[in-house]
């Protein structure tokens, strides 16, 4: 409930903290009137003042400058100690150091220490005149911030926690409530009697309506009953490619890696040692080639179908981005959204750092390791892949969710062959449940690499629930 003067409704997507993200040639005044907007949530009143921000070439800016209040700064504070003390965040110390001065400057209202150069300088202890083009590491540091974010707030103990953000394109985090409970809703008693005037025909269109679906149904083949959930929906699907962690060098580094690696050994001497301040980490800036092929194979399908499939990178999509429609994920290791939407399912994979090997597991028989290549790194000269293709209506995101995923690239391009292919297809579904396109699904397969080129898929496993 709110109360003051303004009343509007305080939705999930309201902000309690946060400011624009101004470039350092942007200026602005303020010349607008304050709003002051109270929440009163679980006994505790959250003030927000809202000031309208009027730039200098006296048009109305794009955004609202929020200045936190004394609660919202307490509640943001509290809950930066709770995600700083997560697992996604204990284990890295870079992500850490970000998430606590943007989210402090934010809190004293400091948005001006939120620009990309001032929080190179002052978290990652870069010289004042460093180049932002040639080292990203705000950037690549701010992406991976917002994929741990998301990380933590898919473990449903979090759900009623205050939810810390950090927009894309933005390094100013906004603090927005808790999620509301649901609510059902019932909806009013009318008159009986136009009901029993409509009735019957209300029944003669819902017969004929059921034939027809029928009808349309049976012309379907198993592979468009098995896309129905992503393809109904309207609008664009996302389609999210996993993106490698890899690293640039500055000029001279890199020549002489180059020239190095172009001499094929001609050279007996190698390069010196790079030191660790000339790595720059390029996390969301690439995609893997195989990767986008299956982006290709399976965004061509929807095109057919008269759908788009929008592209996104992993490390730039967040978690609102993921709730807001149906989404295909490419990729698994190189992909966090695949290994963290899909880590509690049957079939997942899995690591063995002893052995040198990666696997698909079954947690229904977790002593098997049939499904794996061992020493594959970094060349992948391997005999086979195996890979995961599944279809869940995620209760996180709310969407239903296709995962195409691969040990390695050659099995990410047996899963796309597999998703694009009706005869593929109906192979994993042969012997299914009559109701399996209403289910959830999962279908293990191989494929067998010849010349550094994958094999068709081939069934290994189907699991329906």
């Amino acid at each position: 409930m709110l109360y003051g003067t303004v009343q509007e409704p305080f939705g999930p997507g309201h902000i309690l903290g946060g400011a624009p993200n101004y470039d350092s040639g942007d200026s602005a005044d303020v010349s607008r009137s304050r709003r002051t907007v109270s929440l009163d949530q679980s006994g505790v009143r959250y003030n927000l003042a809202v000031v309208s921000l009027l730039h200098k070439n006296g048009k109305d800016g794009v955004g609202a400058t929020a200045e936190w209040s004394s609660v919202s700064r307490q509640a943001a504070v509290e809950q930066l100690a709770r995600i700083l003390n997560s697992p996604q965040f204990r284990s890295s110390k870079r992500c850490s150091a970000f998430l606590r001065y943007v989210v402090e400057q934010a809190a004293d209202n400091h948005f001006d220490s939120l620009k990309e150069r001032t929080v190179g300088v002052a978290v990652f202890d870069r010289d004042p005149d460093y180049d932002t083009n040639q080292d990203p590491v705000v950037r690549g540091t701010a992406g991976e911030v917002r994929k741990r974010l998301a990380q933590y707030y898919l473990e449903p103990a979090h759900e009623r926690e205050f939810r810390i953000s950090l927009p894309p394109g933005s390094y100013v985090p906004e603090v927005h409530p808790p999620l509301p409970e649901k609510v059902e809703t019932v909806a009013p008693a009318h008159s009986a009697f136009p009901a029993k005037r409509l009735l019957s025909l209300a029944a003669g269109i819902g017969l004929a309506s059921v034939a027809a679906l029928l009808a349309l149904n049976s012309r379907k083949t198993d592979l468009d009953k098995f896309w129905s959930p992503v393809l109904e929906p309207p609008g664009n699907i996302l389609m999210c490619l996993g993106q490698p962690k890899a690293y640039n060098f500055n000029a001279k580094q890199k020549g002489e890696l180059d020239h190095w690696f172009d001499s094929s050994g001609e050279n007996k001497q190698p390069p010196p040692a790079v030191p660790l301040s000339e790595i720059v980490p390029m996390w969301d800036s690439y995609i893997a080639l195989e990767d986008a092929k299956a982006f290709s194979l399976i965004s061509n399908l929807f095109a057919k179908k008269g759908r788009v499939g929008e592209l996104g990178g992993g490390r730039l999509i967040s978690l609102t981005n993921l709730r807001g429609r149906p989404a295909v994920l490419i990729g698994a290791f190189n992909n966090d959204w695949t290994m963290s939407l899909a880590g509690e399912l049957r079939f997942y994979f899995d690591i063995d750092y002893k052995n040198s090997a990666e696997i698909v597991r079954d947690r229904l028989n977790p002593g098997a390791s049939d499904w794996k290549i061992v020493n594959a790194w970094p060349y992948r000269k391997i005999p086979a892949d195996y890979a995961i293709v599944s279809r869940v209506r995620n209760s996180t995101t709310e969407q239903t969710v296709v995962i195409a995923a691969g040990i390695t690239h050659y099995g990410t391009s047996a899963a796309a062959e597999f998703l694009t292919n009706p005869a593929y297809f109906a192979e994993a579904v042969k012997n299914a449940p009559s109701d399996w396109s209403s289910k959830n699904m999962q279908v293990v397969l191989s494929a067998k690499v010849i010349s550094r080129t994958a094999g068709p898929p081939r069934v290994m496993a189907v699991h329906f629930w």
